[in-house]
């Protein structure tokens, strides 16, 4: 996967994660990628991981992105589908993203939760080194445990923005607000995210991000901060190798995680995972994807 040179992705399945303290209408959904270089990514957030944690990464490069895929998560934190669509490679600059997800879980608090979430994500950039981006959607989710509100069912319109500066050849900054409109509920926690991401190579990236989910409508958690890192390494253009790790601000976890892919010049195979390794309930996530390359015309 040569950073900036990749045709573009389009992906059809893929198991990536989920558990509580992420900041996300789906908490933690941050792609095979993210999910293998412990949760980071925010100021180098390309192609569909634009949408997911920070809608400036879109401008990063020229990619034309369609994926999908099934995440799941042990300890009864379900599953999530995820698609989408994204394409910076139109000749006015502007890149565009299309995307939904469906998840479904039965959490600790009780209940059988379902969401929705389709959305749509925009950036441009503004010269050489400003990214920003922004991503409207709309969440539904039900049946879970009841929040702080007394409900138990949330819907409505929200939205992510995000910037990325790009400092050097070598070195990007990004920052991201997520759920920028309160939608009551803690599955779409209001919160701010950004990162630094150092690319020495073209085929190496090294990640460290903070996260702090501020709960705005759960007065009883406040707020939690995750810090994770993590490095990608690119083998002959054939072979990506992926490692990190953190601390979870809202389990209070800290893990480890990994990842590989194989790419050729039609697709890639993507795997990932993140084992906890300190608290109670450790949990394990596990990813896999597969993305399809779309060539510029």
């Amino acid at each position: 996967m040569k950073r900036g040179r990749l045709a573009a992705p389009v992906a059809v399945a893929m198991l990536t994660v989920l558990a509580p303290g992420g900041v996300r209408a789906f908490p933690d959904y941050l792609g095979t990628r993210g999910l293998a270089m412990g949760g980071a990514g925010r100021a180098d957030a390309r192609g569909d991981e634009g949408p997911l944690v920070n809608p400036a990464g879109m401008s990063l490069a020229r990619v034309y992105t369609v994926e999908g895929g099934y995440q799941y998560v042990d300890r009864g934190l379900g599953h999530v589908v995820h698609t989408s669509a994204v394409d910076s490679t139109s000749g006015f600059n502007l890149a565009g993203g299309l995307f939904y997800s469906y998840r479904t879980g039965s959490p600790s608090g009780g209940g059988h939760l379902i969401g929705h979430e389709p959305g749509l994500a925009l950036s441009f950039p503004f010269g050489e080194h400003l990214l920003v981006g922004i991503s409207g959607k709309y969440l539904r989710v039900s049946g879970g445990p009841v929040e702080a509100d007394g409900r138990s069912s949330h819907s409505g319109f929200t939205a992510d923005a995000g910037v990325i500066f790009r400092a050097g050849s070598m070195l990007t900054v990004g920052v991201a607000g997520y759920n920028l409109r309160d939608l009551s509920t803690v599955q779409a926690p209001v919160g701010v995210g950004y990162g630094i991401a150092f690319t020495p190579t073209a085929d190496l990236v090294i990640a460290v991000d903070g996260v702090h989910d501020f709960t705005t409508t759960d007065p009883n958690r406040g707020v939690t901060t995750t810090v994770g890192g993590g490095a990608e390494y690119v083998f002959q253009r054939r072979v990506v190798f992926r490692a990190g790790g953190g601390r979870d601000g809202g389990s209070e976890h800290g893990y480890l995680s990994g990842g590989l892919a194989g790419i050729s010049e039609l697709g890639a195979v993507d795997f990932g995972f993140r084992q906890d390794v300190t608290g109670n309930q450790k949990l394990t996530f596990i990813a896999v994807g597969l993305r399809l390359f779309v060539p510029q015309p």
